[in-house]
C-alpha cells in the first residue's frame, strides 16, 4: 500500500479496488466473508448469503453519469458504498439512492453506507446522510470488526493475503486514522481564520504576560527594600533569591499563573525550591518544620518544589503588599534555616 500510494482520488480508488477484493468471499485470500460479514455486523445486518452469489462492482454508473465506488450484491441484499478517505460527502448521494432504488428493486434489503476514515461532525453532512437514507461507518470501527472477527476466519485463509490485508490496514491507519489527519485537514481547509487567531491568541498571551512582568518588577523592587538581599528576576516572569549556592542551593520562586477572565493577572504562587533533588535532603525535616507539614511537594526531572499557600488575584495595592510581607517572612525563615545548614 505505501508503494502505490499515490495520493488524492487515484489513491481512494485503490483502496476501493483493495476493498472490493477482500468483499469478495470466494477470492484468493479464502477468508471467506470476513470483510462483508464485520461490515453486516456494523450495519446490524442479520441477513444470509450464499457465498458463490456475491458480486461485487466498482465504480458502478447511474442514469446520470454518477460513479458508486463500491457495490455489494447478494440474495437478498445489496450494499452501496461511498469510499471516503478524507475527503468530505459532496458526492450526488440523492443520485446513488435513486440508482440503487431502481436497478435493485428486486432486493428485500437496501443499505446505503457512506466509509470514510474522517469523522462527520458537519450538521450538514450529517443532514444530507439522513435525507438520503445513508448509514455512516467509519474506517476506525470497520478494521477494529475485522480484527475481532479475524481468528474465525484465519484457519484456511492464504498468509500472503493476510499479510497484504494487515499493510492496507496500517496504512490508513498510520496515514490517516493515527496521523491527526482530521486537524490537518481542519488547518488547511481554514488556514487564514487560524493564523488569524493564533496571531490574535499570541497579543492575548503578551498582554497578560506584559501585566504580570510589570508587577513583578514592582514587587521586586519592594522586598529588596525590605530585606536589603540580592533578588533577581528571570525572564521578567519569575522572581527568586537562592542560598547556598556552592552547596545545597535552595530558593524562594514567586510569579502569576492560573489566569482567568475575571482575574487576568492570574493568581500568585510561592514556593520553595531546589534546583537538584539530593539537595533537598539536608533541609527537609527542618523546612516541614518551620512552613508545616501540610506543604505540597512536588519533583520535576532533577528539582523539587515545596508549594506554599497561594494568594489569590484580582490585586490592588493590598494585595501586592501582602505578597511582600509573605515574601519578607519566608526569607527570613529560609535564611535562618540556611544559616544553620550548609
Amino acid at each position: 500500500m505505501d508503494i502505490c500510494h499515490m495520493g488524492g482520488d487515484r489513491f481512494e480508488e485503490r483502496c476501493s479496488q483493495i476493498l472490493r477484493f477482500y468483499f469478495l468471499p470466494l477470492a484468493p485470500h479464502k477468508l471467506r466473508g470476513l470483510f462483508l460479514d464485520s461490515l453486516l455486523e456494523l450495519l446490524d445486518m442479520d441477513d444470509r448469503y450464499t457465498i458463490q452469489n456475491v458480486k461485487v462492482i466498482t465504480e458502478e454508473t447511474t442514469d446520470d453519469r454518477k460513479r458508486i465506488d463500491i457495490t455489494i450484491i447478494a440474495d437478498d441484499f445489496v450494499i452501496a458504498i461511498e469510499n471516503k478517505i478524507f475527503a468530505d460527502v459532496y458526492n450526488p448521494l440523492e443520485s446513488y439512492k435513486r440508482h440503487v432504488d431502481k436497478m435493485y428493486s428486486g432486493k428485500s434489503n437496501k443499505k446505503l453506507v457512506v466509509l470514510s476514515v474522517k469523522k462527520i461532525t458537519s450538521a450538514f453532512e450529517r443532514e444530507r446522510l439522513s435525507e438520503n437514507g445513508f448509514h455512516y461507518v467509519c474506517y476506525a470501527d470497520f478494521f477494529r470488526v475485522i480484527k475481532d472477527n479475524l481468528g474465525k476466519y484465519i484457519m484456511e485463509c492464504d498468509n500472503n493475503y493476510v499479510t497484504f490485508m494487515f499493510d492496507f490496514i496500517r496504512t490508513i491507519e498510520n496515514n490517516y486514522i493515527n496521523n491527526n489527519m482530521e486537524l490537518k485537514q481542519f488547518f488547511f481547509n481554514n488556514r487564514q481564520v487560524v493564523e488569524d487567531m493564533v496571531n490574535q491568541y499570541n497579543a492575548f498571551k503578551e498582554e497578560i504576560l506584559a501585566n504580570q512582568c510589570e508587577y513583578i518588577s514592582r514587587i521586586e523592587n519592594l522586598v529588596k527594600q525590605r530585606t536589603k538581599a540580592n533578588w533577581w528576576v528571570w525572564q521578567k516572569w519569575d522572581l527568586g533569591i537562592s542560598f547556598n549556592d556552592n552547596t545545597n542551593r535552595i530558593g524562594i520562586e514567586c510569579s502569576f499563573s492560573d489566569e482567568t477572565i475575571a482575574n487576568p493577572i492570574g493568581d500568585f504562587h510561592f514556593y520553595i525550591t531546589v534546583w537538584k533533588r539530593n539537595h533537598f535532603k539536608p533541609y527537609d525535616a527542618e523546612l516541614r518544620r518551620v512552613f508545616g507539614e501540610n506543604i505540597d511537594y512536588q519533583s520535576d526531572n532533577n528539582r523539587v518544589y515545596q508549594h506554599l499557600p497561594i494568594i489569590y488575584g484580582p490585586f490592588n495595592d493590598e494585595k501586592i503588599n501582602e505578597i511582600v510581607d509573605r515574601l519578607v517572612d519566608y526569607y527570613t525563615k529560609l535564611k535562618d534555616i540556611t544559616d544553620r545548614i550548609k
